[in-house]
């Protein structure tokens, strides 16, 4: 992907991020540029690290910009994509990568690696009930994130009623009202969400996870007693950055990126 196309979300027009047709969500106002780095207007950090990019096993921290420097604020063990990691399309670029890292695509059950916006929050309880600053809408049986390559919906979550949209031939796509709860709690990372590339990959989300054994289809997931942490951590204010990267990448990109120092 040209650096040129890769944005970096500020106030300016209106439109939806990626979200169509649902009246609850927040409207977001945004210029886009290029950020000399991922950080670039960050005050708050979710830094996941794993230890190769097979892993499906890793460790989230949480930071607070304070002038110069990064304030820890908590830890957990998250699990993600079945087949590790693989560079997704975010704020960074593809000088980021190295030659022969894998890139993601749709259904290769890799969580994307990269820095990425936190873009809003979903969940089933109502917003009253969740201790929360950041920009949250209640999901209902009728809203999905479409992952059908050939659809216009591509990497969008959408209220098929509003889009006036046939309940019985969807596009395929994921329902944000499940039957378990693993979309209890659920928070949009801004993977190819900017002009969506087809077959990049979709519906990237951090959520409640099966357990500590268990491994995503992409996603990045913990026990919901964090999500729950991180989501009352979170504000909208903070331009929060999601950073998945192996080790290896974290090493090699941290003076770079200017990440906070942490023992891997």
């Amino acid at each position: 992907m040209d650096d040129l196309m890769k944005k970096r979300n500020i106030l300016i027009g209106t439109i939806f991020l990626g979200i169509v047709g649902i009246g609850a969500i927040t409207m977001h106002t945004l210029l886009y540029f290029m950020p000399s780095t991922p950080l670039e207007g960050c005050d708050q950090l979710v830094l996941v690290l794993a230890k190769t990019h097979k892993s499906s096993e890793a460790v989230l921290q949480t930071f607070s910009r304070e002038g110069n420097s990064w304030r820890f604020t908590f830890s957990c063990a998250v699990v993600i994509g079945k087949n590790g990691l693989a560079w997704g399309r975010g704020l960074h670029n593809d000088r980021d990568q190295q030659d022969g890292d894998p890139v993601k695509r749709e259904g290769d059950g890799s969580s994307p690696q990269g820095a990425f916006e936190l873009l809003h929050a979903y969940g089933y309880p109502i917003p009253s009930a969740v201790r929360i600053r950041f920009p949250y809408t209640q999901v209902t049986p009728d809203i999905i994130c479409c992952d059908d390559t050939g659809s216009q919906y591509y990497n969008r979550i959408i209220d098929i009623v509003r889009e006036r949209l046939d309940p019985y031939n969807l596009p395929s796509h994921e329902k944000m009202l499940r039957e378990d709860d693993l979309y209890k709690y659920t928070v949009l990372v801004g993977h190819n969400t900017w002009r969506p590339e087809k077959e990049a990959g979709s519906c990237i989300f951090l959520h409640v996870w099966r357990g500590a054994d268990s491994y995503t289809a992409g996603c990045t997931a913990m026990e919901e007693e964090h999500i729950l942490g991180l989501l009352s951590w979170l504000d909208q204010g903070g331009n929060p950055v999601l950073i998945q990267l192996t080790r290896k990448n974290y090493l090699r990109l941290k003076e770079e990126w200017d990440l906070p120092d942490v023992t891997i």
